[in-house]
């Protein structure tokens, strides 16, 4: 636990740029064939150029809001990642990047050989067995995955139903 007593009295605002369209892509790997074996998740966070890049216009973006004069009264200085070159501002981006931690698309839904289920959420090759959250979706959506979530969900119990009443 981090002791924030010597920050009593003191205020703090901030901006956190996010990209919601990576062109990143990580992968979830299986370590063993029980149940309770791990799994081996690699983020691959800003692998691709381009997602740095925008990562970084980002930043400048939120550097630029920040520090507009209609946000003056509110602040005393900018603590990171200040005016800085290329260089440094790249290398800000990669140590300051977390996930959103909405991970999405590991088991797609589609028709291809990359897709793990069908339209009906059924996962390919294993009876009995479906697939209703985030990981089906085959692109990343733009914004907040909880909304495409509750839908997935909404037709995951509509089509069990159907199943269910034949």
């Amino acid at each position: 636990m981090t002791d924030t007593s010597s920050l009593r009295g003191f205020t703090a605002w901030s901006i956190t740029p996010g990209l919601v369209r990576p062109q990143s892509r990580g992968q979830v790997r299986l370590t063993g064939a029980k149940p309770t074996d791990p799994v081996d998740i690699d983020a691959n966070i800003l692998s691709q150029w381009v997602d740095v890049r925008a990562a970084m216009e980002c930043v400048r973006l939120c550097r630029e809001v920040g520090n507009a004069s209609a946000f003056r009264p509110l602040t005393k200085r900018e603590a990171y990642p200040g005016p800085v070159g290329d260089v440094e501002l790249e290398a800000f981006v990669r140590n300051a990047a977390v996930p959103f931690w909405h991970y999405t698309c590991s088991a797609k839904m589609g028709r291809d050989d990359m897709s793990v289920v069908d339209g009906d959420l059924r996962v390919y090759g294993i009876d009995g067995l479906r697939v209703a959250d985030g990981s089906i979706m085959p692109n990343v959506t733009t914004g907040n995955t909880m909304a495409p979530c509750v839908i997935i969900g909404e037709r995951a119990a509509e089509i069990i139903r159907k199943d269910r009443a034949v």
